[in-house]
Parts: C-alpha cells; structure tokens; sequence
C-alpha cells in the first residue's frame, strides 16, 4: 500500500527551540494511526504542519502532493480535520448549516446537501441538533456536530486532535465504533492525535511522541504489551490492557485480547 503521508527530515520549532528535529513518519493510505503522547509531546503542532497552519519548509508530502504554498488548497480538499475545541471552528448559525457549510462552498446541489447531512447525522445520533444553534450546545455535543463537519465532505484524510475529549465515556466508546465501521466501509485514512490510551484500541498501529521524537511505533497490540513504553511516555496502560495482562499472567488467557466481550468469552470457555 503507497504511502497517503510522508514527513522527511521535518525540523521545526517556537522561539529558536527545535520541537522536531529531523523528524520523520509514513503512513499508508487506508491506515487507522493512533498517534499517542502527552500534553507537550507535540500532537497539535504536528497536527498544524500536517494541515498546514504551520510551515513545513516543503518536508511533507500529502498524497504525493508537497505540501507548500501552490499545492495547500488542493491537499486541503483532501482532509477533515478536527480540533480539541470545535467551538473555534463554528460559523454557521444551526447545527444544520455548520455541517452544511462546506458543501455549499464546493457548490454541490441542495438535494444531495440535505441527504448528506442527514446521513451523517444519523451515523452520529445528532438529528435533534440539527436547529440549535452550536454554541448553544454542550462541549460534547459541539465535538459530534465537529466531526460531522468532517466526516460530512468523505475526506481521503481524517485528522482527529484529541477530538473527543469532551465527550462522555458511553457516548465515545459509541462513535469509536462508528469510525471503525465507517473506516472499514470507506478506507479512509485516520490519524487520531490522543492523549487517551483506551482510545488507541481501535486503531491498525500505535506511534508514541515523546518531546517531538518518535518514542515508540508498532501494531497497537505489541506497543500496549510495552508497559515501559508507556511509562516514558508519561502514560499508563488503559485498564482493559492491564486486566489482560494480568489474566494472561495467571494463565486464564493465552493472548491479550482489547476487546471487553471477547475477553469475557474467553474466560467463560
């Protein structure tokens, strides 16, 4: 599978102090990338120079497009991105229109407008938001309507920084599915930029930063089994990885199993 994102010797930094220094990461097209680290790692300003809110100095290439002044609105049409908080991004006046908004500047007709909206309402459980006003909702109902914002143009790229946040446990674990569904249907690549480990067991493969370094890179299975990993990356493991590790431990499971119901299922055989 060809490469969708390719960072090459990416150096970049805020007041002559470097965050990345030579700086490097691929992710193959239809990918789902957990990329995981704590609050100063470098998430967001990855995040901007991938979309580019930040020079990238020609150090990215976005499929097969570098990413630079001439190719910016070409690459942009390309992903959906959406940010911690959702509320910098509104400007429409309902929720219908916000999530509208885009397709209306890409000129599409008012008959296929209404039926993506709807589908995509649908998908995230929102349709009795669709005429309030956005700012008007709760943080974890403006983060819903964001990425139905997002998902709403089927973007070839979807870049999600720490996106849920706000969003209570029931209703994330909810759209988590949904995106694994939807990922499936559509292959569309996701980077999901978290500080939340359980949200990371969902994903293909696990890319760790740690102060604008890559601290540790693997299929999500095999870099949650990196307890030490974890811990220098300033995280702990999520609780269904160390309940599976413990069981493994007493021999009551052969393999780390991330799913809940599985693992329930394979202690009662």
């Amino acid at each position: 599978m060809a490469n969708i994102i390719d960072i090459k010797n990416l150096s970049f930094g805020y007041n002559k102090n470097l965050l990345f220094k030579d700086f490097s990461m691929s992710i193959e097209s239809g990918d789902w990338i957990s990329v995981l680290g704590a609050n100063g790692a470098g998430k967001t300003t990855l995040v901007k120079l991938i979309i580019g809110l930040l020079n990238s100095n020609n150090s990215i290439e976005i499929d097969h497009l570098t990413l630079n002044k001439k190719n910016i609105r070409n690459i942009r049409k390309l992903i959906g991105v959406v940010f911690d908080n959702p509320e910098i991004q509104f400007v429409a006046e309902t929720v219908k229109d916000e999530i509208a908004f885009t397709l209306e500047n890409l000129q599409m007709p008012k008959e296929e407008i209404h039926k993506a909206v709807n589908e995509v309402s649908k998908r995230l459980k929102i349709e009795d938001l669709l005429d309030i006003e956005p700012h008007r909702l709760s943080g974890g109902q403006m983060q819903k309507v964001a990425l139905a914002s997002a998902l709403v143009i089927k973007p070839k790229i979807l870049i999600l920084d720490e996106a849920l946040s706000m969003v209570d446990p029931y209703d994330k674990n909810e759209i988590m599915k949904m995106l694994r569904k939807y990922h499936k249907d559509t292959d569309t690549t996701i980077l999901n930029f978290t500080s939340d480990i359980e949200e990371t067991v969902y994903s293909d493969r696990i890319i760790g930063l740690y102060k604008g370094q890559i601290g540790i890179d693997g299929p999500v299975k095999g870099v949650l089994n990196e307890e030490r990993a974890m811990k220098k990356l300033g995280l702990d493991l999520p609780f269904l990885v160390d309940l599976a590790s413990r069981l493994k431990l007493y021999g009551l499971l052969e393999d780390i199993e991330l799913d809940m119901d599985k693992m329930v299922d394979k202690l009662w055989k």
